[in-house]
């Protein structure tokens, strides 16, 4: 099995949907504004994905 970059950015890309969908439903019912939460998990896991990792992370462990 050859690894290319096609099949990588496949991957990031599943990953990414993955931890903004996760992100979001974390965030129901704790976040005043879900919009901003997911354009916020969006653009952080894209240009910078552990960032967006440690965001969803944070909204996990937020109490609400």
């Amino acid at each position: 099995m050859s690894i290319n970059a096609t099949l990588i950015g496949q991957i990031v890309f599943v990953l990414a949907i993955i931890m903004i969908v996760s992100t979001l439903k974390f965030a129901k019912g704790k976040a005043d504004n879900l919009a901003l939460v997911g354009l916020y998990a969006l653009l952080l896991n894209f240009t910078m994905p552990p960032v967006g990792w440690l965001y969803c992370g944070y909204w996990a462990n937020k109490k609400g």
